[in-house]
């Protein structure tokens, strides 16, 4: 999406990645269907590879191929630890490197030497996680670049009135008679706080609980032990329809844990993580009712733009789904101020334009140098 986005503000975008579609011509169409992206305009350099085994290096090792001799005024923007280093430390080029996780055994002494270097500026997605990369490394990163993840940019809230019926053309179940719709969407990972939401459902069996998101094993694991009449779960789907059902709701939940799995053992993201689903969310001008964590205060305020309770407490967000239930006022008045943070902060083009003037600043240093 951030390179949709790049190309949308006019930037010749080249992306180096990996594909699991074997037909690289197919790879458009793919793309679309599953996140309703349009990268027609984008120049894909990409190997085919159904495991995620070396990825990153076999990409970076890719990218070095085409970037080595590539004209100083390119700008350069990597997620690649790898190619980062490769480009940034060995060959001693100006770049922009994204990180988001704090790295271990050989690829943190990487990450430190990119950390440490004038050249290049470090995009992070938190303040939080400045502080961590601070502690990890034992020094402050030399230039860093604090831009939250984001959402796409024109997405057209749907109102209140309407939710309904449009929802129940997705899910025919919504047409009776419940007193509200909330729905999750994301990742069935631990820490994710399913057991809130199903202890909700418990609580509230005239309100309706959709959860979208999670593979075939987690689904079926919880559609067996966890089946309720209120709450069910929808499994994968493409992005257009998630976003056309998130649209719908009249609640959106986010009970992450003091704990947050992204599904690889070892990472927790909990106190710096920047999810996507949260402008996603602030996009769809739907009350947003949110554990409040630490990091997820850098971009919500309580009261203003999202109902903040305590992640561990099922009483609490049972009570804050009642609060949004009796006064529709204040329900509408957190889902238009989240919106209105969404437009003017959080949308991926708003963060492109902030890469481009990182990518300028590189570039005026480089010429005065």
């Amino acid at each position: 999406m951030q390179v949709e986005a790049l190309r949308q503000c006019g930037v010749n975008v080249i992306l180096h990645a990996q594909r699991t579609v074997r037909d690289p011509r197919a790879l458009g169409a793919a793309l679309q269907k599953a996140y309703g992206l349009d990268l027609s305009g984008v120049r894909k350099v990409t190997g085919f590879s159904r495991s995620a085994r070396a990825a990153n290096l076999k990409i970076g090792l890719r990218a070095l191929t085409h970037l080595l001799w590539a004209p100083l005024t390119t700008a350069i923007l990597s997620r690649n630890l790898y190619a980062a280093f490769l480009l940034g430390v060995v060959m001693g080029r100006s770049l922009i490197f994204e990180t988001h996780q704090l790295e271990t055994g050989l690829r943190r002494l990487l990450q430190a030497r990119l950390l440490a270097n004038p050249r290049i500026i470090t995009v992070v997605i938190s303040k939080s996680l400045i502080k961590y990369l601070t502690e990890h490394h034992g020094f402050v990163p030399v230039r860093t670049l604090v831009l939250p993840d984001a959402a796409p940019a024109g997405i057209v809230p749907v109102p209140p009135e309407q939710r309904r019926a449009r929802l129940t053309r997705l899910v025919p179940h919504a047409s009776r008679n419940w007193r509200q719709v909330c729905g999750y969407f994301g990742h069935l990972y631990a820490g994710r706080g399913l057991e809130v939401i199903e202890a909700m459902a418990d609580e509230r069996p005239n309100v309706l609980f959709l959860v979208f998101g999670g593979n075939e094993k987690d689904l079926v694991t919880r559609c067996r032990s966890k089946s309720r009449a209120n709450l069910h779960y929808m499994g994968h789907v493409s992005y257009p329809v998630a976003q056309e059902a998130m649209l719908s709701m009249d609640v959106l939940l986010m009970p992450y844990q003091k704990s947050v799995s992204i599904g690889i053992t070892g990472h927790d993201t909990a106190q710096w993580m920047s999810p996507i689903k949260m402008f996603e969310y602030m996009a769809s001008d739907v009350p947003i009712i949110s554990s409040d964590l630490p990091v997820l205060r850098e971009v919500l305020e309580g009261g203003r733009n999202a109902l903040l309770v305590s992640s561990s407490d099922p009483q609490a967000w049972v009570e804050a789904v009642d609060r949004l239930a009796v006064d529709p006022g204040f329900a509408a008045y957190l889902g238009a101020n989240a919106h209105a943070d969404y437009r003017k902060f959080y949308t991926w083009t708003a963060r492109a334009l902030r890469l481009l003037e990182a990518a300028e600043e590189l570039q005026f240093a480089r010429s005065s140098s």
